[in-house]
């Protein structure tokens, strides 16, 4: 167990909550760790402490994969306002701006309203009378619902461990990035029931026209940078921002930077490899999203390896304050390639 303390506390929060009404908000769009962490919390909520009502709520659009995950695990997840409830948990979000469209109906509950996740909290944290849950040991959140389910005794049946190993598997790259501690879940997880093969060909999706054609583009317009060792590929494209940035990525640098227009801003996704951030400990979801996001009206955020942030600026512009940041923190000058 990689933070029993937290899990204890998360355990005794969810217990807490037995015979209200709650609702669950994860970040924009969601993806397979949020939509797993949210679907298990709803079912110990609603099954084993006979919470009264509970509620899924995912910000702005969901990917095809996403929507993909939620039908595949039967949830209902809701587009209207919260409404009124007893308690609002937020999961995976990263940071407060994630929740999109329910801002005002999160900012009315404080003191009602609990955050469950392992990224680090944002610059500044989080609003008064917020209850921060939060441990960056776990490589997914549903790593960190194994542990709490576990603390309260909860036997899981074969689509929740399959809603937790698909969170696990697509959170750590498909697995690249874990450790042994996670693959003695997933481990678990396959003794439970899971067929790995099955449950992450229900979800995929196979990549449609307008991605291979943002794919190709990407690749097309992209620019090269060198600091020592590091090359750092930078592309703009309008769509599939973050699809774009893994797929730089493959062909060879060590950090890919992709920004577009997203409604009335930019919208901007980084990669990394695993081996850059070993040797310099650049965070990009730190030390680079939550910085972008700050300095140009927006907000951003992330994992280590992979992250995004939204602004109220131009590609251009942020495409420029990244590469700015990432000479800082790697103390060398960028040059073109």
């Amino acid at each position: 167990m990689k933070d029993e303390k937290l899990a204890k506390e998360i355990s005794n929060l969810l217990k807490s909550m037995s015979g209200k009404t709650v609702a669950i908000v994860t970040h924009v769009g969601g993806d397979a760790d949020a939509v797993g962490a949210a679907y298990v919390l709803k079912r110990i909520l609603e099954e084993n402490l006979g919470c009264a009502t509970v509620h899924v709520h995912i910000p702005d659009e969901m990917s095809a994969q996403v929507r993909a995950m939620v039908n595949y695990l039967k949830l209902d997840v809701k587009s209207e306002a919260i409404g009124n409830v007893d308690a609002i948990i937020l999961v995976d979000i990263g940071s407060l701006e994630q929740v999109a469209e329910y801002f005002e109906d999160v900012m009315k509950m404080q003191g009602k309203v609990y955050v469950i996740d392992h990224h680090t909290p944002p610059h500044g944290g989080y609003p008064q009378g917020f209850f921060v849950f939060f441990s960056e040991r776990y490589r997914a959140l549903c790593e960190l619902i194994m542990d709490v389910v576990r603390l309260m005794g909860i036997k899981l049946d074969e689509l929740e461990a399959e809603a937790l190993f698909l969170g696990i598997y697509y959170d750590t790259a498909r697995l690249s990035l874990a450790d042994s501690e996670t693959m003695a879940n997933v481990c678990e997880l396959v003794r439970l029931g899971v067929n790995p093969s099955k449950s992450v060909q229900a979800i995929e999706v196979p990549i449609d026209i307008s991605e291979r054609i943002a794919r190709l583009k990407g690749a097309m317009r992209m620019n090269l940078y060198r600091a020592g060792e590091w090359l750092i590929a930078t592309s703009q494209v309008n769509s599939f921002q973050t699809s774009v940035a893994r797929a730089i990525l493959s062909l060879g640098c060590h950090v890919s930077i992709v920004a577009g227009e997203y409604k009335n801003g930019v919208a901007v996704s980084m990669r990394s490899q695993q081996e850059f951030f070993a040797k310099t400990n650049i965070n990009l979801g730190k030390d680079v999203a939550q910085i972008v996001g700050a300095r140009l009206g927006g907000y951003g955020g992330g994992h280590a390896t992979a992250a995004r942030a939204y602004c109220n600026s131009t590609p251009d512009e942020v495409i420029k304050l990244c590469l700015n940041l990432l000479e800082g923190l790697l103390g060398e000058k960028l040059s073109r390639v």
